[in-house]
């Protein structure tokens, strides 16, 4: 009897390692990232710590219990996923171990749900660590939205490190992907008059542009056209709550959206590929709009909320300068 309680424990046991050691599945709860985890033998609040690379005085309140209450063989406990220990951009320290962490795609669940689900990780890195060319998702797929941060000399898991691919610059990848010729030499996009509203087309000679030299003429884009994105966003917008930011914009010229209606910006905190609404508070006019990426680092980005492409600085009746916006999204 003895031998038989013996091998059922040591089973139990292999059995617990080998599930720690596989794949870790991201838990969500009311919005609160985590990861499940089954007590071993021998393990406690500091080692689990040190395992996920977390203080136990997190562990313990997030399992609604005290560290004073000891763990049990067999526990199940919910490990929560901090800024500490998840990261979603960059390598790992020569100290740390990045261990991919994995969500289960949903039935029509898109790159910019997924997103949104995990602290707005930049879609570009989400193609960049799963290696894909295009938006398209398996449903029931095992998807990388991060990685565990853990330190090599303490943690077991550090084993299964990884070193993640590097992703392209969001706002170059995506223009090359998704929007080739939009962002193409600043010296060719169109200009916008103050007073009128309407449009002066630039005289390129070879590497030189003479701006202003040539006759207006009208807005390319008809009144009142708020853009070609102006569907998708209402689909991103199903069944959830929208958000907003106001702030200065300024504009990048761009090649896209004089006839397509297809208008762009670049601005921090949103991930690219998302859509978003634009709104002049000067005018109340919109348009909507794709990211792009980031607002590019320089003197002339300081104070700035985002930069729009040419067209939609156009369509909202704005000239060449710094004006109040409001973006939803």
């Amino acid at each position: 009897m003895q031998k038989i309680l013996v091998f059922c424990m040591t089973l139990f046991l292999l059995t617990a390692v080998e599930g720690q050691s596989q794949q870790l599945w991201i838990q969500q709860d009311g919005g609160k990232l985590y990861l499940d985890h089954t007590v071993a033998a021998k393990e406690n609040w500091y080692s689990v710590g040190r395992m996920y690379n977390i203080s136990p005085k997190e562990i313990a309140p997030f399992n609604q219990t005290g560290m004073e209450q000891p763990l049990s063989i067999g526990q199940k406990l919910r490990i929560p996923l901090t800024e500490a220990n998840m990261s979603t951009q960059g390598s790992p320290a020569g100290d740390e171990a990045f261990i991919p962490l994995y969500h289960k795609v949903k039935e029509k669940e898109t790159l910019y749900r997924i997103s949104l689900t995990y602290n707005k990780v930049p879609v570009e890195q989400l193609r960049s660590w799963n290696k894909l060319k295009g938006n398209e998702t398996a449903a029931g797929a095992p998807f990388i939205v991060g990685f565990l941060r853990v330190k090599k000399e303490s943690s077991p898991l550090a084993g299964g490190g990884v070193t993640p691919p590097p992703a392209a610059s969001a706002a170059t990848k995506t223009a090359v992907a998704e929007t080739p010729a939009q962002v193409k030499n600043v010296a060719a996009a169109p200009s916008v008059s103050a007073s009128s509203g309407t449009v002066h087309a630039p005289v390129s000679s070879g590497q030189t542009t003479v701006a202003d030299r040539t006759p207006t003429r009208t807005l390319p884009v008809a009144p009142g056209t708020e853009g070609a994105f102006a569907g998708l966003y209402a689909d991103y917008m199903k069944g959830r709550k929208s958000k907003s930011m106001n702030g200065l914009s300024s504009y990048f010229k761009s090649t896209s959206g004089w006839k397509d209606g297809r208008y762009y910006v670049l601005v921090n905190g949103i991930p690219s590929g998302s859509i978003v609404k634009l709104t002049a508070s000067a005018n109340g006019r919109v348009v909507y709009a794709k990211v792009l990426g980031e607002i590019p680092p320089g003197k002339e980005s300081e104070g700035l909320l985002c930069r729009i492409s040419s067209a939609g600085l156009a369509q909202l009746q704005l000239a060449e300068g710094k004006h109040d916006v409001v973006i939803d999204y």
